[in-house]
């Protein structure tokens, strides 16, 4: 389907609204042609002849004689003016309401749409596998979630207000027009597709330009997050004005595509302007001839009132011929959020998955795992877990540790093998219920720009305050947090800057202990903390743990010695397993990976 299609398909929703809007703008400019006929009696009383031709005049005549008639024939001429007055008064305000009221309307579609569209790519983003998200640019995607469907609401506005309530407004027009004088509209009718013909070749270079100015705007703005985001970094190595050069040439570059969109964009006004003053200085030479040869066929009046009726279509008439350029520039900026749509979603629950339990063990079986075409991280890892036992899980730098855990919580799906809770493939349960199941504890802690509460029961809102001080108090935070300015209502800001690292961690042990999962994961959780540190959250990590199925990655290997099991992983195989005193005496890779931590 093409992204002109897809962006209309939006409007679906509004089916009801969308024509109550266009039906408003029709009777607008029903009115307001009305407004224009009257000039007819209104010159006509101005100058002391009757104000509707007795002989019945033009079809506009017949049909002002119809609806007020006996008001225009009332009197002298003087009563008739002063009717024309009230009678083209009572019209204008009935035109402008409608207008308010259809302007209104297409105001509430077009921020519906876009409010639509951002929660539906909100909700697929959330779907799509974890690996989208390590090959796009953070940047990239928030510019396509604020900025491109922002400009997609410009694609809808230019489908109602440059289109269709336009065309509506044009066929009232062209239909006064021919009522008027049928020669003068035909010459009108014939020379507007002439228009169009000059424009259409500037329309593809335009779409083209588009792409490329959405694409370089979404770079701008990835650029500037990451620079907000690494400002302590840019300080510490004194390349702030590397930095500054290289957002300067961005910054020139999307100058640079701008200029060359709107070279053709604003091509189109100029064009269509001269254009409509032809087409009028046409109909003005060939309606003097008609009054001045012919008097019975166009009447002075009658050809005033043309002309004016044919200068208001000139605005409809160059919106509609912008119509294509304005589409242009929305439909790039929706190619972008439909790429995303396209891309299929991994996070999908498939039929006849079921809701996740855990009773008695966790089992790797044979499990090996590739991300994408790269060469595979694990190779035919067997291992288990008994509920209730702690298993630490060593080995060097990339052997795939954090990939071995990452497997159990479905962010991703093994390549061969499987993982089993008591016996079940986790892939015959749902995503949600089996994270529902563990808690997650890892170095990279996330705290979010909210209260200390809301960060402590993060994804529940049915918790209460005492319950949220008992975690806290557990993870050994409640001291730190009721010396904050206001307690657990203070703000953390953006990734939790008012934190220190150990104080982030406690926050995250307090969050797990609150939603109390029988699986415990702790992916390095102590490794980037001072001693002090370390030591308040190893005691939140001990209450933690109590009674829990834990899975442990851990660089210090102190912290893993009193473990029920030790797995040893290099290269992405399971070289050795066993407690603590079995490998130390075994003398093998985990031997000289404590002597080189405690060689001193």
């Amino acid at each position: 389907m093409s992204a002109e299609r897809r962006v209309l398909g939006l409007l679906r929703p509004y089916g009801a609204l969308f024509i109550g809007t266009i039906a408003a703008t029709l009777l607008a400019s029903v009115f307001d042609g009305f407004t224009f006929v009257l000039l007819i009696p209104f010159l006509r009383a101005l100058f002391g002849q009757a104000a509707l031709s007795a002989q019945g005049g033009s079809p506009v005549e017949a049909v002002l004689d119809r609806l007020v008639g006996p008001f225009l024939r009332a009197g002298a001429p003087d009563a008739a003016l002063r009717n024309v007055v009230v009678i083209l008064l009572v019209a204008l305000v009935l035109k402008n309401l409608l207008t308010y009221g259809a302007a209104l309307g297409s105001v509430a579609i077009q921020e519906g749409v876009v409010r639509d569209l951002r929660v539906r790519l909100v909700r697929h983003l959330q779907m799509l596998p974890l690996g989208f998200f390590h090959r796009a640019k953070a940047g990239q995607l928030v510019s396509r979630i604020i900025n491109d469907t922002d400009q997609v609401k410009t694609a809808v506005s230019a489908a109602l207000a440059s289109l269709l309530q336009n065309a509506a407004v044009i066929l009232v027009y062209l239909g006064i027009l021919f009522a008027l004088s049928w020669r003068l509209a035909l010459v009108a009718l014939l020379l507007a597709p002439v228009l169009l013909l000059v424009i259409r070749p500037l329309l593809g270079k335009l779409r083209r330009r588009s792409r490329e100015l959405v694409a370089e705007r979404g770079e701008v703005t990835s650029e500037a997050g990451e620079l907000v985001g690494s400002i302590k970094l840019v300080r510490a190595y004194g390349a702030e004005e590397f930095e500054l050069g290289r957002f300067r040439a961005l910054a020139e570059r999307y100058r640079r595509r701008v200029i060359h969109s709107q070279r053709y964009a604003v091509l189109s006004h100029p064009i269509s302007e001269v254009f409509g003053g032809l087409m009028l200085v046409t109909i003005l030479w060939m309606g003097t001839r008609l009054v001045l040869r012919d008097a019975a066929s166009l009447q002075p009046e009658v050809l005033m009132t043309f002309l004016a009726v044919a200068l208001r279509l000139m605005s409809p008439l160059k919106s509609v011929t912008n119509y294509p350029a304005i589409m242009a520039g929305a439909v790039a900026a929706a190619d972008r959020v439909f790429e995303v749509f396209d891309v299929p979603a991994g996070e999908v629950d498939r039929p006849g998955e079921t809701e996740a339990r855990f009773t008695e063990r966790v089992e790797y079986r044979d499990l090996s795992f590739a991300y994408g075409d790269e060469a595979a991280v694990l190779h035919g890892v067997s291992l288990t877990v008994r509920r209730g036992q702690v298993l630490a899980i060593v080995g060097p730098s990339g052997a795939g540790k954090t990939t071995l855990v990452d497997l159990l919580a479905r962010f991703y799906e093994p390549t061969a093998g499987a993982i089993l809770l008591d016996g079940v493939p986790i892939t015959s349960f749902t995503r949600r219920s089996l994270r529902a199941l563990m808690g997650i504890v890892s170095q990279d802690t996330v705290v979010l720009n909210d209260t200390v509460l809301a960060n402590i029961a993060y994804g529940r809102d049915d918790v209460t305050l005492e319950r949220v001080r008992e975690a806290a108090q557990a993870a050994n935070a409640d001291d730190f947090i009721g010396k904050l300015p206001d307690g657990y209502g203070t703000v953390l800001g953006d990734r939790g800057a008012r934190l220190s690292g150990g104080q982030r961690q406690r926050i995250a042990i307090a969050r797990a202990l609150l939603r109390d999962p029988p699986i415990l994961i702790l992916d390095e959780a102590t490794s980037a903390l001072d001693t002090e540190s370390e030591r308040a959250v190893q005691e939140a990590i001990d209450r933690l743990m109590a009674h829990r199925t834990v899975l442990v990655i851990a660089h210090r290997l102190a912290t893993v010695q009193h473990a029920d099991a030790i797995v040893v992983l290099q290269d992405g195989r399971v070289v050795e397993r066993g407690t603590h005193a079995e490998l130390f005496e075994s003398g093998g890779l985990y031997r000289r990976l404590y002597n080189l931590q405690f060689r001193t």
